[in-house]
């Protein structure tokens, strides 16, 4: 007789969180995405194209504001072909999501002279001002090390 040896079924979970965590290489087209169309980036956060010049962050409920500016990096340069040392400037600051159903958004641009939004530079940030701007590259520097595993 064989003896069949069952696997544990906390080591099926954490072989499945693993994989549920690697990265995968996106397919999608460089461009803005059509509006109302979803990128989705590895971290559970949703970014929306608003407008030519404009795009909506919105992040897993309970998101901390280090996942609105990694969203907005994420795209950035995945989606739009930003460089590292490209500005993400904020549009809108916190508000509801008019793709998303509601939830909390935070709205950015690559291009502030094209949607009228005036640069500052602020030392201390507290919250989400508009104009408010920091390189594609420190943006993905505030993006967890290791993905969520609820989204």
């Amino acid at each position: 007789m064989s003896a069949r040896r069952k696997i544990p079924s906390r080591l099926l979970t954490l072989a499945f969180l693993v994989l549920a965590a690697c990265e995968t290489q996106t397919t999608a087209p460089a461009g803005p995405a059509p509006p109302g169309a979803a990128f989705a980036t590895p971290y559970g956060t949703r970014v929306y194209q608003v407008s030519d010049a404009v795009f909506e962050v919105v992040p897993f409920p309970l998101a901390g504001t280090d996942e609105y500016w990694c969203g907005a990096a994420e795209y950035a340069r995945r989606r739009l072909g930003a460089d590292w040392s490209d500005q993400l400037y904020i549009v809108r600051g916190v508000g509801r999501s008019a793709a998303a159903g509601g939830r909390s958004s935070v709205q950015f641009t690559l291009t502030p002279e094209a949607v009228g939004v005036t640069p500052i530079d602020l030392q201390v940030r507290t919250g989400f001002k508009v104009g408010d701007h920091q390189s594609v590259t420190r943006g993905h520097g505030l993006c967890p090390v290791f993905p969520p595993f609820v989204v």
